[in-house]
């Protein structure tokens, strides 16, 4: 688990939850003996942002658990998935202020005038959310969490609630009683307009989409620069709560061991995630040949297969550990074999054409190449 990450977070959902405890408390209490509706509604907001602080938490917490073998890709998702709740949330808060405005704009009769002590506490309270505002907002960024960001604009949706209930009770006293309804409404479509947001590019996260055609083709140049990399395809990239998962096809040389064709993929991966930090995990799969569309190799007999066919046709002329040791290259719907023998052979002149004859009877291999040792 990703405990620091994970106690930045807890500790400012914590502080977020005791402000809403204090909040609520205060505008239930005062909307009631204030006699301002608004009041009260914003206090009803900030006990459902306790159900919102709480998510976060857990969310939090379980999100940021180690990979185990059941789930190999960590547990970022229940983050992604908890920052869809939470836009569900913000849209929920948003029709219950839209909805109550235009409740309040059909009334003809107010009754009483809120008193002074509720725009007070519609002060202390926008300044209280804007505080947590910037704070949650500034560790969001530094964590890469989508999660705490959310949160961090649920705080500034509590400070716009509360600017309505403060231009609610002036505009009251100054004798325009409906003013709060209009700015209520105007707040709520923000706060909707926060939701959808957070909620689409969190479903998007779900659903694997991936990263934008700038960000993918500065992934790729970066890819074809490295040493070793002929061309690349199939490059795909995912995010995982602020982590790129990407896996990409390169193409090396093919007459290089495949030892040294590993070590270019460790190159990629290793260069890649020390140059872009939001990428945690890199799958390169090592090619010798453009497979994207199509496979010229698919249909050829594996090693033991040919390693059979050739000691059909070579028993009598080499020792089997040579063929057991030739290195076979699939290209171009073809096989090619490189054989290794000792110096000794070299003194058979008819050798090689002996051996070459197999090219005229099997037609997938292409060719024959003799390497002598001493």
């Amino acid at each position: 688990m990703n405990t620091s990450r994970y106690q930045q977070t807890r500790f400012i959902a914590l502080c977020g939850g005791l402000k809403n405890i204090l909040l609520a408390g205060l505008k239930i209490t005062f909307g009631i003996i204030g006699y301002s509706h608004s009041l009260l509604a914003d206090g009803i907001h900030s006990l459902s942002d306790l159900i919102v602080d709480s998510g976060v938490i857990i969310a939090s917490k379980f999100g940021n658990k180690a990979a185990d073998e059941d789930h190999p890709y960590g547990h970022g998702r229940i983050e992604t998935a908890a920052t869809v709740f939470l836009a569900l949330i913000l849209a929920a808060a948003a029709f219950a202020i839209i909805w109550n405005a235009f409740t309040s704009i059909r009334s003809i009769h107010i009754n009483r005038v809120p008193s002074q002590i509720v725009l007070w506490i519609a002060l202390s309270s926008i300044l209280l959310n804007e505080i947590l505002y910037f704070w949650t907002k500034h560790i969001a960024t530094k964590i890469k969490s989508n999660l705490l960001m959310s949160n961090a604009w649920h705080h500034r949706s509590d400070s716009f609630s509360s600017i309505a209930v403060a231009l609610g009770v002036i505009g009251a006293w100054l004798g325009f009683p409906k003013l709060d309804a209009v700015a209520a409404i105007v707040v709520g479509l923000m706060i909707l307009k926060m939701a959808w947001d957070f909620g689409w590019n969190s479903i998007r996260e779900l659903v694997d989409t991936a990263l934008s055609i700038e960000e993918t083709e500065k992934i790729k140049l970066f890819i074809k620069d490295i040493p070793g990399v002929k061309a690349i395809h199939q490059l795909r990239t995912r995010s995982i709560a602020g982590s790129i998962f990407c896996d990409v096809h390169v193409l090396v040389d093919p007459s290089i061991s495949v030892s040294e064709g590993h070590y270019i993929g460790q190159e990629v991966d290793k260069r890649l995630i020390v140059s872009f930090p939001d990428i945690t995990d890199v799958t390169v799969h090592i090619d010798t040949e453009d497979d994207e569309f199509i496979n010229p190799s698919y249909n050829l007999p594996d090693r033991t297969a040919v390693q059979k066919i050739l000691k059909k046709h070579w028993h009598d002329l080499l020792p089997e550990k040579a063929i057991n040791t030739a290195v076979f290259h699939y290209l171009n719907g073809k096989i090619s074999i490189d054989l290794k023998l000792p110096f000794v052979f070299s003194k058979q002149g008819d050798l090689e054409t002996k051996l070459k004859k197999i090219v005229e009877i099997e037609n997938y291999i292409s060719d024959i190449k003799i390497f002598y040792y001493k």
